[in-house]
């Protein structure tokens, strides 16, 4: 019997002493315990990803073109004989926002209806004149419509001068005094 006792005392000292471990060991083991069970909850990113977003956009820029002199009066021109402003009589400015190229065009006619422009290189024929334009990127002869370009890239805030020349051809008459307008146009380039 006395081993039966024993054995019984031996059991409950062994269940005192894993029980009574210490109460600092107890509490260590359920906060481990705890992690492990956060750690198995928690999701865990196996990779990296990546999404995306589209924008779209329309980029603005405006153009405004603008000459100064605004008239100019060659006064009595001699058929044959060229007419020009010298030095940079006139000045082209672009005040828009975008760097812009410019064209340059005349009426057909002047506006008296007299005489007629004369868009080509040839010399003017009767009751003819013609429009040279000096000094930009591009020197030409000036069309009645915007076939032309006369220069490129004239920057935001940048300006540039040039002269405009007038050469007559014959006349039938002694015409009136004759005018017409000269218009500019600035685009994209």
């Amino acid at each position: 019997m006395e081993r039966g006792c024993m054995r019984k005392n031996t059991e409950e000292k062994n269940n005192k002493k894993f029980f009574n471990i210490g109460k600092e060991k107890k509490i260590g083991f359920s906060i481990l315990v705890s992690f492990i069970m956060l750690a198995a909850t928690t999701p865990m990113v196996l990779a990296a990803t990546e999404d995306t977003v589209i924008i779209t956009f329309d980029p603005q820029g405006d153009i405004d073109i603008d000459v100064n002199l605004s008239d100019y009066n060659f006064s009595s021109v001699v058929a044959g004989i060229w007419s020009n402003t010298t030095g940079g009589t006139f000045t082209l400015y672009n005040n828009g926002t975008i760097p812009m190229d410019t064209e340059i065009r005349t009426n057909a006619t002047t506006d008296e209806g007299d005489m007629s422009l004369n868009e080509s290189d040839i010399p003017p024929q009767m009751d003819e004149y013609a429009i040279y334009i000096e000094g930009l990127d591009f020197e030409n002869y000036v069309n009645s419509s915007y076939t032309i370009e006369f220069d490129q890239g004239l920057n935001p805030s940048d300006s540039k001068t040039f002269d405009i020349c007038l050469l007559l051809g014959n006349i039938s008459t002694n015409h009136s005094w004759q005018t017409t307008t000269i218009y500019f146009r600035g685009s994209i380039n």
